[in-house]
């Protein structure tokens, strides 16, 4: 939406304008540019999306409401209060998370009630103005390509290399599985990332599932004819020991692990960019989220421990 000019307002523009405040001058009547509400941002949302919006999913509001008026938005893979506290530096009170705001998928809080590191966050957030907005399903239903999916194949710069029939499968220019590894460990910046197999295998066709991955389809993956599973994250007694045994038994596979915010956070990057094209009133920014793992031989502390 477009900032009215100082020289008049269409009957269009009032009508599309919601609520605003009038007055005269020089025998006009000038119109105040409307209030941006984060309700108004989700219907936009809804509106380009390219497919139904789908009730009873994990999708929606987890803080503040569909009235508050819109300062800013932060698109994030987490509602960490590394990232809360990030919004509210940039003057951003509309928080639009891919993952949950309260430690579940489903953000239930029926054991939380009494939590205070629960009501510390809730109460941050409403001291605040801030809305907290799932949006899980959604993005992942984003078309034509999941928007998660959108976000990692552009910073991996594999959009070409993405068979039609699967966006989970690419065909890169062969490469060692330890090359792989660190083309990753470089462009995602991740301190932890872990292998299972051969570090001289050479790899050219890879299945991703981004974000957790049980065993189940993961070694439906692992059995196609990608030679690497690329995953967020999953349970070291199943689909990493199914990998392990299928190395140890002289198959040409292996494994990435590379953490579940560290793998998906690239499609809120993508978000971000996907909202500014149709929310131009307030400024739009991605917030990535800080990586709070470090290790033995880079032992790096980057949360924020600040309570203002």
């Amino acid at each position: 939406m477009t900032r009215h000019e100082d020289h008049g307002v269409s009957r269009r523009g009032v009508l599309a304008g919601g609520a605003t405040a009038g007055f005269v001058a020089s025998g006009r009547v000038a119109l105040a540019a409307p209030r941006l509400t984060a309700g108004a941002v989700v219907e936009r949302m809804k509106q380009h999306v390219g497919g139904p919006w789908r009730e009873g999913g994990v999708d929606g509001y987890k803080s503040g409401s569909a009235e508050t008026v819109v300062t800013g938005i932060a698109t994030t893979m987490m509602a960490t209060f590394d990232a809360l506290k990030a919004a509210r530096r940039h003057g951003l009170n509309l928080v639009i998370t891919h993952e949950s705001t309260y430690w579940s998928h489903q953000d239930r809080l029926t054991d939380l009630e009494d939590d205070p590191l629960y009501r510390r966050k809730r109460d941050f957030l409403a001291a605040h103005d801030m809305v907290a907005y799932h949006l899980h399903d959604h993005w992942h239903a984003l078309k034509p390509v999941d928007g998660i999916n959108l976000g990692t194949m552009q910073l991996m710069g594999w959009s070409r290399y993405r068979h039609a029939d699967n966006q989970r499968m690419f065909t890169i220019p062969p490469t060692t599985l330890l090359a792989l590894a660190q083309a990753f460990q470089q462009r995602m910046g991740t301190r932890t990332l872990r292998i299972v197999g051969d570090p001289a295998l050479v790899v050219s066709t890879v299945y991703e599932s981004w974000g957790f991955c049980s065993a189940i389809p993961g070694i439906d993956f692992l059995e196609s004819e990608a030679q690497v599973l690329v995953i967020g994250e999953t349970q070291d007694w199943d689909l990493i020991a199914y990998a392990q045994d299928a190395v140890a038994s002289g198959r040409k596979k292996a494994l990435i692990v590379l953490g579940h915010v560290l793998s998906e956070q690239w499609g809120m990057k993508a978000c971000a960019e996907w909202l500014k094209g149709f929310v131009p009133e307030v400024p739009v920014r991605y917030l990535p989220i800080v990586e709070p793992y470090w290790n033995i031989d880079r032992p790096v502390f980057e949360i924020d421990t600040r309570l203002a």
